[in-house]
């Protein structure tokens, strides 16, 4: 077996050794982005809309193979399984690369060692909404009202250790207040019960919650990320609605298997980063409710590492267990 040394050395190799890519020739055939999530979800409809702008720029097609499973493992582990020669590649979230490697003890891989950065390819802020039965108007009101009334605020989640729910445990860690989890099967069951008046609140995406917030059938009280959505302008950020530490969205990125050559890499980066200086790809984002947000590797492993030990001291705290 070769070993990852080994392996690295023979990258010098790569302009004579068959089925490893060179900045020269690559791509020569098809490329395959796997997102280890179903049809139809942001993730998917953003990794759709990359690989139509990396297929015009490279001449080759880049297709979008879904393989969903264990919130997102089995189709990062398929990536990893690949031959490290850029023609299979992740689309990697916030989730399934930080706060997984926390509850998926028996996952078979690790995102440092497996997998190389590339770009960050979107990001949705997720937004505090509560029940216009809940007595708060802002952040302030809730946090009194929850010291007051010990766990009966009730919150709702995507599930156990979706960014839903890490988000709700955050707010708790930051402001010493304890609510119950309610989870769901994905948000919009969680965002109905809310409606519903069966939760209390949910610390939901802007695109999903917003025409619930224009409605005036939900609260909205402050957004996780530190800076205002366009969106929503009248909502303030958490710094700004008193919650010191508190600024962090959800992400997406592309990733490789680790052994991809540099010069892939490179040319993969400096593609996505020239597709979202477009207008058009900018408006495409925003339609779906995300901001298009590149990124050179080096920024990508830097948020990688943050939010893995955010999420990793949030998973902790908080006790998050799958059952």
């Amino acid at each position: 077996m070769i070993t990852r040394r080994q392996f690295s050395g023979l990258m010098g190799l790569s302009a004579v050794t068959p089925g490893i890519a060179t900045a020269s020739d690559w791509p020569e055939r098809p490329v395959s982005i796997v997102v280890p999530f179903a049809v139809g979800g942001a993730t998917d409809v953003a990794a759709r809309i990359l690989a139509q702008e990396l297929t015009q720029k490279f001449g080759q097609s880049f297709v979008v193979e879904n393989k969903a499973g264990a919130a997102g493992n089995i189709g990062l582990e398929a990536v990893i399984r690949a031959p490290a020669n850029g023609y299979t590649l992740a689309f990697g979230t916030m989730g399934s690369l930080t706060t997984n490697p926390h509850i998926y003890k028996d996952a078979k891989f690790n995102v440092e060692r497996d997998l190389r950065p590339i770009s960050q390819t979107f990001k949705v802020d997720h937004i505090l909404v509560v029940n216009p039965k809940v007595p708060a108007r802002n952040v302030a009101e809730l946090v009194a009202y929850a010291k007051a009334n010990p766990d009966k605020l009730t919150y709702g989640s995507a599930g156990t250790g979706s960014s839903v729910q890490m988000f709700a445990i955050l707010l708790e860690m930051r402001t010493g207040i304890k609510m119950r989890h309610i989870p769901y099967k994905g948000s919009a069951p969680a965002l109905a019960d809310l409606l519903a008046g069966s939760i209390d609140l949910l610390m939901d995406s802007v695109p999903t919650s917003l025409s619930q917030i224009q409605a005036g059938k939900v609260r909205a009280l402050a957004l996780t990320s530190g800076i205002r959505n366009k969106r929503v302008p009248d909502v303030p950020t958490m710094k700004e609605a008193g919650v010191p530490d508190y600024d962090t969205a959800a992400w997406g990125s592309l990733m490789a298997p680790a052994g991809t050559p540099d010069a892939v890499i490179a040319r993969l980066s400096e593609a996505v980063q020239e597709a979202y200086r477009k207008p058009a790809v900018q408006e495409k984002f925003a339609a779906q409710g995300m901001d298009a947000i590149s990124s050179t590797p080096a920024q990508l492993a830097s948020l990688i590492k943050r939010d893995t030990e955010l999420w990793g001291r949030v998973v902790s705290e908080g006790k998050v267990r799958l059952e």
